[in-house]
């Protein structure tokens, strides 16, 4: 998110939604390391860059499509980030127990919406046709 254009559309997003911009780009980061995580543990590896080879489009899927309980299983221990984890779990937790629109529901609309355009980001600036994980964590975005 350095390019100053798409920060500022970034930006431009946050101010619309209300949202905190510091804390929800930290929990845009830690929602796409989640479903990451969750695709390598499915992931059958036969050698130890396997992982590597994982899609953009995989991992966007994974962040929209998969059961949120799948994102925070076997996930390991954390130090900093521990706060914002909680943060995202609690939300999960709401989308059962709230009839109609929710603020969770909207925030993680928000945090998939961002992700989704940060994926787009990487992919337009390499110019890969298939962003791959390795791409996506090389890049300097």
């Amino acid at each position: 998110m350095r390019d100053p254009s798409f920060r500022s559309e970034i930006s431009r997003l946050y101010r619309k939604w209300q949202a905190d911009a510091a804390g929800t780009d930290v929990k845009v980061r830690l929602l796409t390391s989640l479903a990451l995580y969750s695709l390598i543990l499915d992931r059958p590896s036969s050698n130890e860059t396997d992982w590597e080879r994982i899609t953009a489009a995989e991992l966007l899927n994974a962040v929209t499509a998969r059961p949120v309980h799948e994102l925070f299983a076997s996930l390991p221990p954390l130090t900093q980030e521990e706060g914002h984890v909680q943060a995202l779990k609690l939300m999960s937790y709401r989308f059962g127990t709230v009839s109609g629109p929710s603020a969770s529901a909207n925030y993680w609309a928000y945090l998939i919406t961002t992700i989704s355009l940060l994926l787009e980001k990487i992919a337009s600036v390499t110019g890969e046709e298939t962003t791959t994980c390795k791409t996506i964590l090389s890049a300097d975005h």
